[in-house]
């Protein structure tokens, strides 16, 4: 690690977009009944491995269009039930950590910080609605999910808000026809204990009508100094044919996460003296009674109705009350060498809950035109986030002194915080209509057009300690806000193909300027192009791509004003003009060979932005993913052995505090973790596995801005028994 001194247009609607909206809404044929019965859908195994091809037309993430990814003419991860049991990837982290293009950061043990082509990742649905929050964002468990989707770029056609980072697409575990099971435990470093079931059972002889209970319970410390969590997960669904047409799914979902120990806040670069402190990577200033608990629940509900054999009618409704609670405390200072003195605590409180209801209803079908075969779908969504803060009694004045940071137990009297009855409660709502179609212009010419017709609105009403209204802040309001879709994808041969797709960015944002007035919604575009292909009738899939987004009134803090100096505590922001990414990845996925899958991906991005745009989480220009697994032959075929790596470039922290006066940019440069696995199949039943995550124990920082160290060397170990 090396240090140095650190130096100190606007877009309208598009007419495009509004032509768009218009041609694909009255050019929706009549849809006819037919009598005839379609096949019934494909059986959801609890124990098959999803492997996603260029063969697969399910709807897309980013149209509803029943296209492949071959077809869709953006760049697209898939990551599969196989690879999640197969590499232990048992949280939305450890997934995230294996997508092309994604990198991984955190504030602190509760939160996490995804970034993808140099912007943030707040994307995130759950079979298609909106479901990230502050008091949902638990690190989604992967043990309700059949597969993780991952849509690079922008996705306001579905989303709303277009935000040229990427969308995470999770999607539930379906109920099969026939019965099916599973148990797994699994153990691990830092007393990691883990266990696991996946029941599928037919409620009627014929399947007609099916259940699915999923249920994981997870025990762990972590590398941290007093760090230990308890979350359970947990999913029931039951699924009906009610004709042969119509299928309904009911279920609900909850998740618990409670940590002690948590960390907040960073772990000091430097020394009293100004030397690196070098302190141990398990150092942890929170004491052991701090916490920071989040709890969700989910009711859900799916309705598919197909008139025909080319006509779809679906419905997904959510709803999700979510609650997080914390006492945490800030350590900052720097430490004296010898002694260790010289770090004090600070502390904050928090309590939120929220509401959150969703649906989104589209019909998609084929109709004839000019002597060939389209696709078209229509549809809309509404979402609607309520978000009530508690007022708490103040932390504020208290303050802790460290004796010595190196011999420190973190045994202090408890700190507590109340409600005080005063709260804060701030709606959101977003609704809109789309439309999408696949145009085949010629035989290999395929013309996806679409375009979105959004309303979002958000105002923040206060409530004293008595329950009276004090006022409303926050109100802003955007209507009719059009954002299209436009992609071409050209057949060279029939299992290679060029594409060029083109989206607007709208996304309205909760900061406020100097006057506490909220900014404008940023606007901008994504624009990309690139080169698809399979080999081996699908099995293996690659593409290279490039990319530039371009965003105008993006938000960045108002140095001229301290932190935190408006009336509601939060800082002042203004918004500029100009901020754009622009870079190239290749990506390249399947079986290369019969037993030999591979997983790669190599992304290099380029951010321009303004001098005072505070990122806190040091995404790399250069981000290299590689996993590859290879089945032994012979006698040995019961045996699989894989491994991978994550390399990245250089990084830098820019305008770290120095404790002998003013700022210094600290440089981490590039570094690698290995990662290894292997499967054993015991016989038809039993299959063990071992997994090691960062297996050469490389000592790293996973953020500069927000220091943190990241995680050393993880082993585990599990056993997976299947009916």
């Amino acid at each position: 690690m090396s240090l140095r001194v650190a130096s100190p247009r606007s877009f309208r609607r598009a007419p495009l977009g509004v032509a768009l909206l218009a041609a694909l809404t009255v050019a929706a044929p009549s849809v006819a009944l037919a009598d005839t019965a379609v096949a019934d859908a494909a059986d959801a195994k609890t124990l098959d491995q999803v492997n996603v091809v260029g063969t697969q037309a399910s709807p897309s993430s980013t149209t509803r269009l029943p296209i492949t990814l071959q077809e869709t003419p953006q760049s697209t991860s898939v990551i599969g039930i196989g690879r999640l049991q197969d590499e232990a990837l048992f949280s939305i982290n450890d997934v995230m950590r294996n997508v092309t293009g994604v990198s991984v950061s955190f504030y602190d043990t509760q939160r996490p910080l995804y970034y993808a082509r140099g912007f943030t990742i707040t994307d995130f649905q759950v079979d298609g609605l909106p479901t990230y929050s502050g008091s949902t964002n638990q690190e989604y468990d992967t043990a309700f999910y059949d597969r993780v989707e991952v849509i690079r770029g922008a996705n306001g056609l579905l989303s709303g808000a277009g935000i040229p980072s990427a969308t995470v697409n999770l999607l539930r575990k379906r109920p099969g026809k026939e019965f099916d099971a599973s148990v797994s435990v699994s153990a691990g470093s830092w007393d990691f204990r883990r266990m696991e079931a996946d029941v599928n059972a037919p409620l009627t002889s014929d399947g007609r009508f099916r259940s699915r209970v999923v249920a994981a319970y997870t025990d762990r410390d972590l590398y941290y100094d007093r760090y230990k969590e308890d979350k359970m997960a947990g999913m029931a669904v039951l699924e009906g044919d009610i004709t042969d047409s119509t299928t309904v799914t009911f279920g609900y979902q909850r998740q618990d996460n409670n940590p002690v120990g948590s960390t907040w806040g960073t772990v000091p670069f430097f020394n009293s003296d100004g030397t690196f402190a070098h302190l141990p990577r398990e150092t942890n200033m929170a004491p052991k009674w701090s916490y920071w608990q989040r709890e969700t629940s989910t009711v859900f509900s799916n309705l598919e109705q197909r008139f025909g054999e080319n006509w779809l009618l679906k419905l997904n409704t959510a709803y999700t009350r979510g609650n997080v609670q914390n006492v945490r405390v800030y350590g900052s200072g720097y430490p004296d060498p010898v002694t260790g003195a010289g770090m004090y605590l600070l502390a904050g409180a928090g309590d939120a809950e929220d509401t959150r209801k969703g649906a989104d209803l589209y019909l998609s079908g084929k109709f004839p035109a000019f002597g060939r075969e389209h696709d078209v779908v229509i549809g809309g969504s509404y979402n609607n986030l309520e978000a009530t803060t508690w007022t708490l009694t103040s932390v504020a004045n208290w303050r802790y002194n460290i004796p010595n940071i190196y011999t420190w137990d973190g045994d202090i009297p408890e700190l507590t915080a109340s409600r005080t009855g005063a709260r804060r409660i701030a709606h959101t709502k977003q609704s809109g209509v789309y439309a999408s179609t696949r145009l085949r212009l010629a035989d290999p010419l395929s013309l996806i057009a679409g375009a979105r017709l959004s309303r979002w609105e958000t105002l923040s009403r206060s409530y004293n300690a008595a329950g009276a209204y004090t006022g409303t802040s926050g109100a802003y309001k955007v209507t009719d806000e059009v954002t299209p879709y436009v992609g071409l994808v050209y057949d060279i041969v029939p299992d290679f193909s060029v594409y060029a797709s083109y989206t607007e960015i709208f996304n309205p944002q909760n900061y406020k300027d100097r006057n506490e007035n909220l900014l404008a919604p940023v606007e901008g575009s994504n624009l990309e192009a690139g080169i698809k292909s399979q080999w081996f009738d699908g099995k293996l899939t690659a593409n290279a791509a490039i990319f530039e987004a371009k965003q105008d009134n993006y938000a960045v803090r108002d140095m001229s004003l301290p932190d935190g100096s408006l009336s509601d505590g939060s800082s002042a922001y203004i918004g500029v003009n100009g901020t754009k990414s622009r870079g190239w990845e290749v990506d390249v996925n399947g079986e290369i060979l019969p037993g030999w899958t591979v997983n790669a991906g190599f992304t290099h991005v380029k951010v321009t932005r303004a001098a005072t745009d505070l990122l806190y989480a040091n995404p790399p220009e250069d981000l290299l993913q590689l996993n590859t697994s290879v089945r032994l032959p012979g006698v040995l075929d019961r045996l699989t052995i894989g491994g991978g790596l994550q390399w990245q470039s250089k990084v830098e922290g820019y305008n770290i505090q120095y404790p002998l006066g003013g700022t210094r940019t600290v440089t981490q440069p590039s570094y690698m973790l290995v990662n290894l696995h292997a499967n054993y199949r015991i016989n038809d039943s039993w299959t063990a596995s071992l997994n090691v995550r960062n297996a050469l124990d490389k000592t790293y920082w996973a953020n500069l801005d927000y220091n943190n160290y990241g995680e050393p060397r993880f082993v585990s170990a599990s056993l997976r028994w299947a009916f």
